[in-house]
């Protein structure tokens, strides 16, 4: 009795390890590499074999989450002048692109992004006292929110072409309904992007009030930089 027992088992084993064993795929279709004179790229692709809701896409080294409907991405994101690298996840499976782009060089970017699927608004506060958010776009130094993300995980971006010298205050809205849970917010600056002096600078805030503005970092323009 206990052979065939053993015997059954083997039968059912091995038939059962003959069905394919699906997998993730992911496939980046957009942009496909080579070189591009497009500031704001759509980055665009397929998750296959996957039930999950999210992945993660890691753009020139800033991580965050993506949502996936069925089983597709995209998000807008400022590039990078020069070299520019793109990373999408998911489980063990990823896929990457590199690509050239011939844009104007920013002194200043600030990206938020954010981990629940909600309205978060970035506010960028300049030297002079100038917001730049969602209904002030553009500032008269030259600060601009080029991406605006109502649903998502973000990315909002703030540049600037030529920082001004002096003191900027990050700031955020937790711009979203009330029954919404908790949400934690990632603020990267990177200061001259693309050249040798380039600084980075990472800043983490848990928000936990919906409609509630919160101060996030302040950072330094040097006037010698």
């Amino acid at each position: 009795m206990k052979f065939r027992l053993i015997k059954i088992f083997l039968i059912l084993f091995l038939g059962f390890s003959s069905f394919p064993v699906l997998s993730q795929v992911v496939k980046i279709e957009s942009p496909s590499g080579g070189f591009t004179t497009q500031r704001i790229q759509k980055i665009s692709g397929t998750v296959q074999g996957s039930n999950a809701a999210r992945a993660t896409i890691v753009i020139n080294g800033i991580p965050q989450a993506v949502a996936l409907q069925g089983g597709r991405f995209s998000v807008q994101a400022v590039i990078a002048p020069g070299n520019n690298l793109i990373e999408v996840k998911a489980g063990k499976s990823s896929d990457r692109v590199s690509f050239f782009a011939k844009v104007p060089p920013r002194d200043i970017k600030v990206v938020l992004t954010w981990d629940t699927e909600t309205d978060v608004d970035l506010w960028v506060i300049d030297p002079k006292g100038e917001k730049c958010y969602y209904s002030h776009s553009s500032t008269s130094s030259g600060g601009n929110l080029d991406v605006d993300v109502t649903t998502g995980f973000g990315p909002e971006t703030f540049t600037m072409s030529k920082a001004l010298p002096g003191s900027y205050s990050v700031q955020v809205q937790y711009y979203s309904a009330y029954n919404l849970p908790v949400t934690r917010v990632n603020a990267y600056v990177v200061l001259y992007e693309g050249k040798p002096n380039e600084k980075r600078l990472q800043y983490q805030f848990v928000m936990t009030k919906s409609q509630q503005v919160y101060h996030i970092a302040n950072f330094e323009i040097d006037p010698e930089s």
